[in-house]
């Protein structure tokens, strides 16, 4: 619809500038006709620049949904990298420990040798912060 009347408006333009060389020059219904012409004109450049504007406005819009998709998408990568690390800041001290502690009760197995140093260790594994 907006668009038919932009067409109208641009054809009545150009029907009032053809009908201009019709009119005398200096009478009251050529100044008229200019005036009218003029005012055509103006309405055409500010329906010009609303549709520039909706246009404009529109795709701002859209790129600023597009930026808090962005935005939220990278929020999660950072929730799940943060988990990550705090799983493996768990898990991987347990798996040291367990390892540890496994080598040393074999070790030990048959207590008649013992370790100062398993003994050291065992008093410091700590599998939570």
């Amino acid at each position: 619809m907006d668009e038919n009347i932009k067409d109208l408006l641009g054809e009545e333009i150009k029907a009032q500038i053809e009908g201009l060389s019709d009119l005398e020059v200096g009478s009251k219904e050529k100044s008229t006709a200019i005036s009218d012409l003029v005012t055509l004109y103006r309405l055409d450049i500010e329906a010009t620049k609303n549709e520039l504007e909706f246009d404009e406005k529109r795709e701002s819009r859209e790129l600023e949904e597009q930026l808090k998709r962005d935005q939220l998408k990278e929020q999660v990568k950072d929730r799940y990298c943060r988990l990550g690390i705090e799983v493996a800041s768990i898990v991987l001290p347990l798996i040291f420990y367990a390892a540890w502690m496994r080598k040393g009760f074999k070790f030990e197995e048959t207590g008649t040798y013992t370790s100062t140093t398993f003994r050291g260790l065992f008093n410091r594994f700590r599998p939570t912060k």
